[in-house]
């Protein structure tokens, strides 16, 4: 029989309820969520200042390593590669045996992977630890995102999700001037070294804050529910495909068996991987119901667009300023700087008017407007580009960039149907991560095939063009007697890049003009929720203990499901 404090719990436990079914304008994190947050940044802002901080300080490792040019193209490839392809299963798997475990095991694997990397005395072992990072990697990056999506609502989303992407940003273009920095033979393993701070502060903070619970069940249940078959055709398959695209018209002709035959098995088993997961798989780890309407498709496409500019700019822009600039490392990585402090604040600006304004379309479009802009700028650009001109360029290529990283996320989620958002967020960064690993690839192909073309009409030596980067040392010698014609070549095969990456962009920018309005004013749907820990089973004794007629009238799940600030208030009353 109720009382009249189980009563008062009662009209407490509904307006609580109701507060969070009227969520907009109203929802903010508790002080548990925001660790939660901050320490997702953290292990963020380690994986994209690992994946960028090889790009200025890679020559140096080769030549510390006597390396040829196709093992330190790896150096950088086999990171993205990884990450890329176990990206998808890692999120699925997180479903099933819970987000903490999975994202502390991907942190422990980054840590392995990052110890391989300084312990490394031959180039074997390198490319093993940076496959090894990879793997931990996608983990981290997939697995921040799908945490978010458990823990805030999607109007506020946007808001919120910009710590992680400023994190995610941060890290991504202050890379390259970090490894500028330890560009010498005698510091170049700091660049490793730099990421046990952040490991160590993932490996103590996930255990303590990042607390969900997923559905119970048995560890024949989990086991079991886990798409086995899936995952290793998916993971086999990405691979092969993804090694035929890096290597194709660079390393291997794309006439040669070496790349038709990696390139055919990886799109026959991409494919199967689709019709298994569509008609075979119980718990498919790639969900059909992504891609219920064309907005989906457009996004999407978008999202694995944006990667392989982004990802193709960051590389060959400092690639452009060391060998036809003829800049150092440290002043290629401070000029890069110019897109860092317009890409963080846009990023974080766009979430908050994505927040207050419930519309996400105009940031769509505009980000890929002055994208596209800008990247079709950088074809004008020569040895004798002044100062201001590659300055503003590089500024409009954040504020595109910016407007686009929180904008296409907002529409993955907001397109998705019920349930399906952790998902959505899991083949956006997946897709994004793809274009990554394909964008330094292709890019690499197009300008080693374009400064070939170059060379010959030059009658200079074709070989140049495939060590490209190990000649950068020959150039700032000073001693090359061709050298204007050489940087000429070099400048034409970085405009061949530029305009392809320009094309994609323009492309990119028709495709999401399709992209429909979907209300961002959704409930929370998950089956992961945060969980207190110790201080929860604390205050629910403490409940219990004062006040046994206030606790008759819940229910065991409504008080499972309570958050801390809400047990604070029936802990004060129960006082």
């Amino acid at each position: 029989m109720a009382t009249p404090q189980s009563g008062a719990a009662d009209k407490q436990l509904d307006a609580d309820d109701t507060s969070h079914e009227n969520q907009a304008g109203q929802w903010k994190p508790s002080s548990h969520e925001m660790m939660v947050m901050l320490t997702l940044a953290v292990v963020s802002l380690m994986v994209s200042l690992d994946a960028t901080i090889i790009i200025t300080s890679l020559s140096t490792i080769i030549r510390a390593f006597d390396a040829s040019t196709t093992q330190g193209f790896w150096i950088g490839t086999s990171y993205l590669l990884t990450c890329a392809v176990t990206m998808p299963f890692t999120a699925s798997i997180s479903n099933i045996l819970g987000r903490p475990h999975c994202l502390f095991a991907s942190i422990l694997f980054f840590t392995v992977g990052t110890i391989l990397c300084v312990v490394a005395h031959d180039i074997g072992l390198l490319l093993a630890g940076r496959c090894v990072q990879g793997v931990g990697g996608g983990g981290i990056i997939i697995l921040s995102g799908v945490i978010f999506t458990d823990i805030v609502p999607l109007r506020f989303r946007p808001k919120y999700l910009a710590i992680i992407q400023a994190a995610w940003a941060l890290g991504t273009c202050i890379g390259p001037l970090v490894g500028g920095a330890f560009a010498t033979p005698r510091l170049w393993r700091w660049v490793f070294y730099l990421m046990f701070p952040f490991c160590g502060i993932g490996l103590i903070c996930v255990p303590v804050f990042v607390r969900l619970r997923p559905r119970e069940s048995t560890w024949t249940e989990m086991f079991n529910r886990v798409d086995w078959l899936g995952g290793i055709l998916f993971i086999s398959s990405a691979t092969a495909f993804l090694i035929a695209i890096s290597w194709g018209g660079t390393q291997e002709p794309w006439s040669s068996f070496r790349t038709i035959v990696p390139l055919v098995l990886g799109s026959a088993g991409l494919i199967a991987t689709v019709l298994w997961e569509r008609y075979g798989a119980t718990e498919a780890f790639l969900r059909h119901s992504l891609f219920h309407t064309p907005s989906a498709f457009a996004v999407y496409a978008g999202a694995f667009c944006q990667g392989l500019i982004l990802y193709g700019q960051l590389y060959y822009i400092p690639f452009f300023f060391e060998s036809v600039k003829l800049d150092s490392p440290v002043r290629t990585g401070v000029s890069l700087l110019a897109v860092t402090l317009i890409l963080v604040p846009t990023s974080v600006v766009c979430g908050s008017l994505i927040t207050r304004t419930g519309t996400y379309r105009w940031t769509i479009w505009a980000g890929w407007v002055i994208l596209t802009l800008a990247t079709g700028l950088t074809i004008i650009w020569d040895a004798h580009t002044s100062t201001a001109v590659w300055v503003v360029v590089l500024v409009l290529l954040g504020l595109g960039h910016g407007l686009l990283l929180n904008s296409l996320i907002c529409a993955s989620q907001a397109i998705s149907l019920p349930g399906d958002e952790g998902a959505a967020f899991a083949m956006y960064a997946f897709l994004r991560t793809f274009g990554m690993a394909i964008g330094v690839g292709i890019g690499g192909s197009v300008f080693q095939n374009v400064m070939s073309v170059k060379l010959e009409d030059l009658n200079l030596p074709t070989s140049i063009a495939r060590n490209a980067e190990a000649y950068i040392t020959v150039l700032k010698a000073g001693n090359q007697p061709d050298l204007a014609a050489v940087i000429n070549a070099y400048t034409y095969g970085f405009h061949g890049v530029f305009a392809f990456l320009c094309g994609l962009g323009g492309l990119a920018l028709v495709m999401c003009c399709f992209v429909g309005h979907f209300a961002i004013d959704k409930e929370l749907n998950t089956e992961h929720k945060l969980d207190s820990g110790p201080r929860m089973s604390w205050r629910l004794s403490k409940m219990t203990k004062n006040s046994q007629s206030q606790s008759e009238g819940l229910s065991q799940s409504q008080i499972a499901s309570l958050k801390g600030s809400e047990l604070d208030n029936l802990g004060n009353n129960a006082a």
